[in-house]
């Protein structure tokens, strides 16, 4: 069992695991509940995913480098094909002319 992933963002580390599971890789989660306030700082005990099968681990390892490149390219903005206009990211419609990304 080799530890693959950590970040104090669940939902983050929920999605993660049901995407390495979607490819059959079995993963655990540890750390899920917070240490009470004084026990330990909380970055030590933020939760982790970890990969069961050792011999998947590369496999996993792989599966979240597209996940990180999916995600930047999603946080890229983009030029509206119609009117030129830049958009950030989180915007799928240009707010100057209506036209979808």
């Amino acid at each position: 069992m080799k530890r693959l992933y950590v970040t104090d963002d669940r939902v983050k580390l929920y999605l993660l695991k049901s995407k390495l599971e979607d490819h059959g890789i079995k993963c655990n989660i540890k750390n899920e509940n917070p240490p009470l306030a004084g026990e330990i700082p909380s970055i030590v005990a933020w939760p982790e995913l970890w990969v069961l099968d050792d011999e998947r681990f590369h496999d996993a390892q792989n599966i979240l480098k597209v996940d990180d490149i999916a995600d930047r390219v999603s946080n890229e903005g983009w030029q509206c094909s119609q009117c030129a206009e830049y958009l950030e990211a989180a915007f799928n419609v240009c707010w100057k002319c209506g036209n979808s990304r």
